[in-house]
C-alpha cells in the first residue's frame, strides 16, 4: 500500500526550493550520455525536466512515476502513473536509453538489484542505463542532506551500483561525479591560498636594506649586531611560519576536496 509520505514529492519539492529550472539544469548535464536519438524511459520522472530536456535534443520519451501530484506537475502526456518495477515488468517496449535521477535511493537492495535486472532487459543492443544518486563520499550529503527526505531508504555508492549493473550483464562506460552537482563547502578553497602574502618574505633583499640602513646608523653603537642578528632570526622565523601555514593550508585543502565531494555520483553502464 503507497503511504502518504511516498507521494510527498511535489510538495516536498516546493517546500526546498527546488525550481523546475533547477532540476533541469542539473539533469542537462547527463545530455552528453545519451546515445544517438531513440527511444527514452525516465523512470522516477516527477515533474518531467530531463523528459522536456532530452525531447529537445530528439530522443522519443516516456516517463514514468508513482506520484500523481508530480505527474499533475509536470502536465506531460506521455508519463505513465506506476511504481518503476511494476512498469518495467509489464511493459514489452525496448528502450535506447533508461535513466534513473534519484530513484535508487528509495529502494531497498533486493528492489534495487530487480530494478536494474529488469531495466537491463528492457534495453536494446548499445542501449545504456543512466542511474544518478546523491553521494555517500559527501560529508553534509550523507550527515543531514540525504536524511531530509523521509522517502529515502538507503545510500548507495558507486562501486555498489555498478556491481548491481555488471551482474545484470550491463558494461560499465562512464562512473563517477557529476561536478555541476553542489558540493556545500564551508569555505572558498582560494581563500586558503596564502599566495597574497607579501612575498618580502620569501627573500633576502629587505633584510639586507634594513640591515645596511642598521648597520650604517649604529656603527659605532654596541647594539648594531645584535640587532642586526635579531632582525635575521624574526625574518627566518617568519618564514618557518609560512612555510607552516602553507603546509597546513594544503592539508585542509585537501581534507575539504575529500569531505565535500559533489553531491551526486552517477553510473551510466551499457548493453553490449
Amino acid at each position: 500500500m503507497i503511504g502518504e509520505l511516498e507521494n510527498m514529492g511535489a510538495d516536498w519539492y516546493a517546500q526546498r526550493g527546488f525550481t523546475s529550472e533547477m532540476v533541469r539544469r542539473a539533469r542537462a548535464w547527463y545530455l552528453q550520455f545519451l546515445p544517438k536519438p531513440g527511444d527514452l524511459l525516465d523512470v522516477g520522472c516527477g515533474r518531467g525536466e530531463f523528459l522536456d530536456a532530452a525531447s529537445e535534443a530528439n530522443h522519443q520519451v516516456t516517463g514514468v512515476d508513482h506520484d500523481p501530484s508530480m505527474i499533475a506537475a509536470a502536465g506531460h502526456l506521455n508519463i505513465h502513473e506506476n511504481h518503476v518495477l511494476d512498469y518495467l515488468q509489464t511493459t514489452s517496449n525496448l528502450y535506447d536509453a533508461i535513466t534513473a535521477f534519484h530513484v535508487i535511493e528509495h529502494l531497498e537492495i533486493r528492489d534495487a538489484s530487480a530494478f536494474i535486472r529488469l531495466a537491463a532487459d528492457r534495453l536494446r543492443p548499445g542501449g545504456r542505463l543512466i542511474i544518478a544518486t546523491p553521494n555517500p563520499g559527501s560529508l553534509p550529503t550523507i550527515t543531514h542532506e540525504f536524511w531530509r527526505d523521509p522517502t529515502h531508504v538507503r545510500p548507495y555508492d558507486r562501486e555498489l551500483i555498478e556491481y548491481l549493473t555488471t551482474t545484470s550483464g550491463l558494461t560499465t562506460e562512464s562512473a563517477g561525479v557529476n561536478p555541476e552537482s553542489e558540493r556545500g563547502l564551508p569555505v572558498n578553497l582560494d581563500d586558503l591560498s596564502l599566495s597574497s602574502v607579501s612575498k618580502s618574505l620569501e627573500s633576502r633583499d629587505d633584510e639586507s636594506l634594513v640591515s645596511r640602513w642598521v648597520a650604517g646608523r649604529l656603527a659605532s653603537s654596541s647594539y648594531a649586531k645584535n640587532l642586526e642578528r635579531s632582525l635575521h632570526e624574526t625574518t627566518d622565523g617568519l618564514l618557518h611560519t609560512r612555510q607552516e601555514l602553507d603546509r597546513i593550508a594544503g592539508l585542509l585543502r585537501r581534507f575539504l576536496e575529500v569531505a565535500y565531494e559533489p553531491s551526486e555520483i552517477y553510473v551510466v553502464a551499457q548493453n553490449c
